[in-house]
């Protein structure tokens, strides 16, 4: 038993002969068509401008561009720019490009259209690279074409193009390295004003603290140290001084200030007799107290008062004693010393209290000032930063106004184009004649599947489920044998033509064939 649908190459070879027809009427219908319109097909011309990307005359380790973008990225950029809509209009108004479509299309279709028939592609090459060592790729230019069916109108345009895109990429590089360094002269001036701000409060605050400030803890130091000195020879003078008054004190004390002469016990005293005895009362009030103690005090307010009523005149009848006078006179001096080194004593622990003021808030103050001089120091290495990058951004910027720096140079022109490079007529017409086989082979088989009849003992047997019992070959009679040798002799001439339009249609649609056979005898040399 066999499967209905199972074929075999003789049932194909069936088919073909059965349903030659098909196929010898539409093929050569279809192939004439597509050969047809491939010659039809309105020729487009292209002219296409080189343009080398250089790189940096100067070396960048002396001078850095501030445009560090790619090259490849940059022509996207210009690209975008120069493929504006607006851009677009002008270039078609300018050369008067697609007249027809103007009249029915919107100003975007018409963009779309302008950008469909401009081609901008990058060259690439092996270069070695000096950083790594090694060869890699680079971009080392690009190309940028316009179609047109009308070739002086492809050159105009392509060298509109190629213009725009010279002059943009300068524009451009110089507008960034401007605004890049107009971008860090603003940053510099405004760290500059907050450079001034932390340099007026140091001032000010150096000016409020200024005997406090961590340089002056040595200084302030060094003085508490002086003052305590100061102090502790003070009080030693104070302590001679009272030692001296303690004895001179008591040498007074037993000591009369007047030669005695004799006096009537019944008598008053006389004032300089009060005065004498008050004497000699301090005087031994003063071996035992203080000068601060209130009989100490009173009687020296009572010696005053009586000095001033009798003045200093010996009493009636005596003497004042030389060697009293001058002792109350060294009493007298050394009080007066005293006094003053008790007030000079008063005015060093003042200062030497200020001082040690003054170091007690000399860390809250070196705190406070190390934190402005911290933020100080910070922003003036940012604006001094600032302004090296300025410089920098200055000599970039003049570098980009010379063209000195990486440039787009035109290496060869847009040119009028003389042959068409679309539509590709010989790729056309050889897939119309693909086509036009296939549908014809198509068709055959197509027809086969529609016809319902019955082809050979294999089918009949598939239905009736039985093989038959014998089978009677076709009797071919002399006519039939002839009309079999004419079909044999048709083939053959079609297939020789085939083989003819095949290798005619290569040679002038693909390749030369005497080009073809240098190629082929090349290969066999290399093998």
């Amino acid at each position: 038993m066999f499967d209905e649908n199972e074929k075999g190459l003789s049932d194909y070879l069936d088919i073909l002969r059965r349903r030659k027809y098909y196929f010898i009427l539409t093929f050569p219908l279809l192939a004439a068509v597509a050969i047809a319109i491939a010659l039809s097909l309105p020729p487009i011309y292209r002219s296409q401008g080189v343009i080398l990307i250089e790189s940096q005359d100067i070396p960048t380790d002396l001078v850095r561009s501030t445009v560090t973008s790619f090259a490849e990225q940059q022509i996207k950029v210009i690209e975008q720019r120069v493929l504006t809509t607006a851009l677009i209009q002008e270039a078609v108004q300018k050369h008067n490009l697609y007249p027809e479509l103007r009249q029915k299309a919107s100003p975007t279709q018409l963009a779309q259209e302008f950008r469909s028939n401009v081609s901008v592609n990058m060259v690439s090459a092996r270069v070695m690279d000096p950083t790594r060592g090694r060869a890699t790729t680079a971009n080392i230019a690009f190309t940028v074409a316009f179609f047109d069916p009308v070739p002086a109108k492809a050159q105009a345009v392509a060298n509109d193009l190629v213009t725009t895109f010279l002059s943009e990429n300068v524009r451009v590089r110089t507008d960034r390295a401007t605004e890049t360094t107009a971008f860090i002269r603003e940053e510099a001036n405004r760290m500059r004003t907050r450079v001034q701000v932390l340099e007026d409060r140091i001032a000010q605050f150096k000016s409020e603290f200024s005997n406090s400030l961590p340089e002056m803890l040595n200084f302030n130091l060094s003085m508490i140290e002086r003052g305590e000195e100061r102090l502790l020879g003070i009080q030693n003078q104070e302590a001679q001084i009272k030692d001296q008054l303690h004895l001179l004190g008591i040498e007074l004390s037993g000591m009369n200030r007047y030669l005695p002469a004799p006096i009537d016990a019944s008598a008053v005293m006389t004032g300089p007799q009060r005065l004498a005895a008050l004497q000699n009362e301090l005087a031994q009030l003063s071996n035992r107290y203080s000068d601060a103690h209130p009989d100490v005090v009173r009687l020296k307010r009572e010696i005053e008062v009586l000095r001033e009523t009798v003045g200093n005149s010996s009493p009636a009848g005596q003497v004042e004693n030389p060697q009293y006078r001058q002792i109350s006179l060294q009493v007298e001096s050394l009080q007066r010393d005293l006094v003053r080194m008790q007030t000079q004593r008063e005015r060093v622990q003042e200062e030497v209290d200020q001082y040690r003021e003054r170091v007690a808030q000399t860390p809250q103050v070196q705190r406070g000032y190390e934190d402005l001089t911290r933020d100080y120091e910070s922003e003036l290495r940012k604006y001094n930063e600032l302004r090296s990058k300025e410089l920098e951004a200055e000599i970039a910027q003049n570098l980009e106004s010379e063209n000195r720096a990486e440039s787009f140079v035109l290496l060869e022109p847009p040119l009028a184009p003389t042959v068409p490079v679309k539509p590709n007529r010989k790729k056309i017409a050889a897939m119309g004649i693909i086509l036009a086989g296939g549908f014809g082979v198509g068709l055959m088989l197509l027809m086969e599947m529609l016809d319902g009849g019955i082809r050979g003992p294999r089918r009949l047997s598939g239905i009736l489920g039985a093989d038959p019992l014998i089978t009677i070959p076709m009797i071919m009679t002399r006519k039939d044998y002839l009309l079999k040798r004419a079909r044999h002799i048709s083939y053959a001439i079609a297939a020789v033509s085939i083989v003819i339009a095949g290798v005619a249609a290569f040679h002038f649609f693909v390749m030369s064939l005497d080009i073809f056979w240098l190629k082929v005898m090349g290969r066999i040399n290399l093998m």
